[in-house]
């Protein structure tokens, strides 16, 4: 795609930026607010982008990820067993499987036994296939 996007997940900023993207110079420009992740539940982290376009986001600390069609709003959201998703990503034959990784913070988690864990879900739509590194 043509669209790059950067999620800050610091306390005081909690957005996530979309830009024009050039593919031949590698580089972005025209940065404009995609979401305001004060408006919703965690704190942005790592995404991955559907077939549709819709750009699927960890909601750190809420146990959530989110779905946000191409012009920012939210479709839906799907829970996690765990506090802390941290990255999401398709995979699997069809790219119709949701991967997403956990942190496993420190210290007592008895009220999060999966925390740190692998979970994969069926969301009901494919992911884009990801670019291979040309070096």
């Amino acid at each position: 795609g043509k669209t790059m996007y950067l999620s800050d997940s610091h306390p005081s900023v909690q957005k996530i930026w979309a830009f024009d993207y050039d593919t031949d110079s590698g580089t972005p420009h025209n940065r404009r607010l995609f979401v305001d992740m004060n408006h919703h539940l965690g704190r942005p982290d790592g995404a991955a982008i559907d077939t549709d376009g819709c750009y699927w986001i960890c909601g750190n600390d809420a146990g959530l990820i989110h779905r946000f069609t191409p012009n920012g709003k939210l479709d839906r959201s799907l829970v996690v067993p765990v506090k802390k998703p941290a990255m999401c990503a398709f995979g699997g034959p069809n790219l119709d499987t949701l991967f997403v990784t956990s942190i496993r913070p420190g210290g007592d988690i008895s009220d999060q036994p999966f925390a740190g864990g692998l979970f994969a879900l069926r969301p009901g739509v494919k992911g884009l296939k990801e670019p291979e590194f040309q070096g």
